[in-house]
């Protein structure tokens, strides 16, 4: 089994680089598992589902979500407190993507692909789309109103993350620009590499490539200069952002990246969203299990008002009872007072 792998931070273009390895004939997950296109993203997701909403639970065993990501250490991936969620992904997944080859585009791979490539089997391909993170930035303040040095910090999460994952695998890696300025020349390098990767992949019309990506729905643009320029941006997410520069192309094998070491305030910022997560998370639970106390009561009461009255109905038919008992002792003592008045007259 073959696998693409679209990797890209959220907001970079990894939907329509699936839709395009999608429409040269490669997969995705079953129609009916198709996530639903929304305001934000008008041609579609062309994610599963059901993919996205286990590597969320995965994320939250992990202690994050998307937005937060937790900084994971070599090997994670085998920790035995995921066995069970190891388990559940060997059965749903081949139900989700039951072809021999296919396309699966999710960002939260970016921190999750160690564990699918531990889990699956399969002969991975990747196709990583790089976007200047300032119009990431930009695109996720629009979406989810982050500030742009957290968007930054998660950016570089991510794509630290990403590079630390796919080392030695067939990789291109494209940028967001190139695909939205001719997205049938796009199809066609990729299209070249994913033949030399051994993924079976058509042509695609030029009409059919243009009708799907659409430039106007780019809604920012910077150049490397402003990024350089651009206040808040440490110098280790600059070098991040070249190394990335550098890398574009297809590669056989991935190299490996000598990474910078992560600016310092990346973690601080991303720590005080869990921290956040978690005191949300704390109410929640406590809203539930107030929740099912108040059922518990509800159900107690429903209970004891059964049982009054059931208990009305046992006092109604003593009191009956009693009332026949009143009325045999009053004919029996009418009946005494006839043996007397009988007795006496004799």
């Amino acid at each position: 089994m073959r696998g693409v792998f679209v990797l890209g931070m959220h907001r970079s273009g990894t939907s329509a680089a699936a839709r395009l390895v999608n429409l040269l004939g490669v997969p995705t997950c079953v129609d009916a598992d198709l996530l639903r296109t929304t305001r934000d993203n008008p041609r579609g997701y062309w994610e599963s589902a059901s993919m996205t909403a286990f590597n969320d639970r995965l994320l939250d065993a992990l202690g994050c979500d998307w937005s937060c990501p937790v900084e994971l250490a070599p090997g994670w991936e085998r920790d035995e407190s995921l066995a069970a969620l190891r388990a559940e992904a060997r059965e749903l997944f081949p139900a989700i993507f039951p072809t021999e080859q296919w396309v699966w585009k999710d960002p939260r791979n970016c921190v999750t692909l160690a564990f699918w490539l531990a889990c699956l089997e399969v002969e991975p391909v990747v196709v990583l789309v790089h976007r200047s993170p300032l119009e990431i930035a930009a695109s996720l303040f629009a979406r989810d109103d982050l500030e742009s040095m957290y968007s930054l910090a998660l950016w570089e999460r991510y794509l630290r993350g990403c590079l630390s994952s796919i080392g030695g695998l067939p990789t291109l890696v494209t940028d967001y620009e190139s695909l939205l300025s001719d997205p049938h020349d796009w199809s066609e390098g990729a299209r070249a590499f994913l033949d030399g990767a051994g993924v079976t992949a058509g042509s695609i019309r030029e009409e059919d490539a243009r009708s799907f990506v659409e430039p106007a729905l780019r809604h920012a643009s910077f150049t490397a200069d402003d990024l350089r320029e651009a206040p808040g941006v440490s110098g280790s997410q600059l070098r991040l952002f070249e190394a990335l520069e550098e890398l574009r192309g297809a590669h056989d094998g991935f190299p490996g990246v000598p990474l910078p070491a992560e600016t310092r305030s990346t973690e601080a910022l991303l720590a005080v969203r869990r921290g956040a997560r978690a005191g949300e998370r704390a109410l929640r639970d406590r809203y539930e299990e107030l929740e099912t106390y108040a059922r518990d009561l509800g159900e107690r009461f429903l209970e004891l008002e059964e049982y009054a009255r059931g208990l009305q109905q046992q006092h109604a038919a003593l009191e009956e009872y009693t009332r026949g008992l009143r009325e045999q002792h009053a004919a029996l003592e009418e009946y005494a007072r006839g043996l007397q008045a009988r007795v006496g007259g004799t």
